[in-house]
């Protein structure tokens, strides 16, 4: 009787252990297989009225609700993981754009910048203005100091027609427009609807800028905002996305915001 009941619990317990193997098991799949998943990191900087990076630095902004519909759309038929992150531009354009499986939003499409990223969609297109504070008067017997952002498309081109020696460098545009605003410089380059935008973020408004000439940037042209992948990205994720793209939400998502912004602009270039 005792040997049975022994024997009886042997078997019980080679059970549990079968069971806990089993499940342990189970779990070693799942990570693996989670592991194997590809990642999209989506990356942004802060750049109102496009995006901005909120106090608890999540993206906000109709550009970043556009890239959750069209990233939701392409895991529809696609198994990835993505998580959006909001950077200094010029961390963005010194670091990420190095690395695989990245997709940048709002990035000037250039001559330059075309070969070095997979594009996807443009988004916005808009003229660049020269500005200034208004009334303001300008310094006498100096050259004009103007700010831009770090690693700005337009960098090249506002050395060219300022002088290097004359450009106020910032981590970000908003950052760049609250420097003229301050007096630390006395110019700043941005489209209409950016500079309303920022203004706007920075609890200052339109009245306060006088739009001069428009900035010639030839040769470093923007033909507009962009999502762009970076290079050496899993053909996979780029597949998804590209197919998302044509899916008819994204399609009427991706109109009516280049309608927003481009009714908003002709509505602020009547008015100043």
């Amino acid at each position: 009787m005792m040997i049975a009941g022994y024997t009886q619990r042997m078997r019980s317990v080679s059970k549990q252990i079968m069971k806990l193997c089993l499940f342990f098991c189970c779990c070693l799949i799942a990570c693996s297989a989670l592991a194997e998943r590809p990642r999209l990191s989506v990356v942004f900087e802060h750049n109102p009225p496009f995006q901005i990076i909120d106090a608890k630095d999540k993206g906000q902004g109709p550009i970043i609700e556009f890239a959750k519909l069209l990233i939701a759309v392409a895991k529809e038929n696609a198994d990835f993981r993505a998580e959006f992150n909001g950077k200094p531009w010029a961390r963005i354009m010194e670091r990420d754009a190095y690395h695989p499986n990245i997709l940048i939003l709002s990035i000037s499409k250039t001559p330059q910048r075309v070969p070095n990223f997979i594009w996807l969609t443009q988004v916005y297109t808009g003229q660049q203005y020269i500005w200034k504070v208004k009334g303001r008067p300008d310094p006498e017997d100096q050259p004009l100091k103007v700010a831009v952002e770090r690693n700005a498309h337009k960098m090249m081109s506002i050395r060219h027609h300022f002088g290097e020696e004359n450009v106020y460098k910032s981590l970000n545009s908003a950052q760049a427009l609250h420097a003229l605003l301050k007096g630390r410089v006395d110019r700043f380059v941005g489209t209409v609807f950016a500079v309303s935008g920022k203004l706007k973020s920075l609890g200052h408004d339109m009245n306060e800028l006088q739009r001069l000439n428009k900035f010639d940037d030839t040769g470093f042209a923007s033909q507009g905002l962009a999502f762009a992948l970076t290079l050496d990205s899993d053909e996979f994720i780029e597949e998804a996305l590209r197919k998302a793209l044509k899916d008819p939400r994204v399609e009427q998502a991706r109109a009516k915001l280049q309608k927003q912004f481009e009714a908003s602009e002709h509505k602020l270039m009547s008015e100043f």
